[in-house]
């Protein structure tokens, strides 16, 4: 019996793959929003900041309708402060956009049907560069528009330089090669160095084409 179980298992793969093992590859490119989500990061003092992303892709179907699809990929994240008192001297908020640019690795798992499709894998990153607008300004409600005190100068030193998380989306794919993807991102760790709980959320709209499939082996 323990002989058989593997052996079934082995059949069952190979005739999955018999008409199977094609691979694509490809761009893809577009936008989306992010934030920062955590017990320091209020939805009332953190809002979200557009982005911009493209990738190379390629993908390779090992089994019917299951391919596998690592990315590399370019995403900007990052947040807008809308008054952020938490952690700050009295009397004192921060507002403006935090941008933090990433060069990213996922892996997705893609589930295809007719034209459509579904996508999960996990991923992993590297913080290229940190733009920000921030100023530091007055909490006092009194004053309206808020007094500018200075500029809050974040830098790269501020923020993790490894990411890793979870991807989940969907999307369609014609036959002629081009898709749309819809895909939600999140960082399980936070990006400041600091003592914060802050992490990506984000989700992106993307549209892109793959190149015709082909068989390994068939050039």
């Amino acid at each position: 019996m323990k002989k058989i179980i593997p052996l079934m298992a082995l059949l069952l793969i190979t005739s999955f793959a018999a008409d199977a093992q094609y691979y694509r590859y490809g761009v893809k490119a577009g936008g989306g929003f992010s934030k920062a989500v955590g017990s320091d990061a209020p939805s009332e003092q953190i809002n979200h900041l557009a982005g911009i992303h493209g990738a190379f892709v390629f993908a390779y179907e090992f089994a019917s309708r299951l391919s596998v699809q690592p990315e590399l990929h370019y995403s900007r994240k990052g947040f807008t402060y809308d008054n952020y008192t938490l952690n700050r001297p009295a009397e004192t908020a921060l507002t403006g956009d935090l941008r933090l640019d990433y060069i990213e690795l996922p892996l997705m798992i893609k589930l295809q049907k007719a034209a459509l499709f579904v996508e999960a894998g996990p991923y992993m990153g590297y913080l290229l560069n940190v733009g920000n607008d921030v100023n530091i300004v007055s909490s006092d409600p009194t004053v309206d528009p808020p007094l500018v005190l200075g500029r809050e100068d974040f830098d790269r030193d501020d923020f993790n330089s490894f990411d890793a998380g979870y991807a989940v989306g969907g999307g369609l794919m014609l036959e002629s090669g081009f898709f749309l993807n819809v895909r939600h991102t999140g960082s399980l760790r936070p990006s400041p160095k600091q003592d914060l709980t802050q992490r990506n959320l984000v989700w992106q709209l993307s549209i892109g084409f793959l190149m015709p499939t082909r068989r390994p082996g068939s050039w």
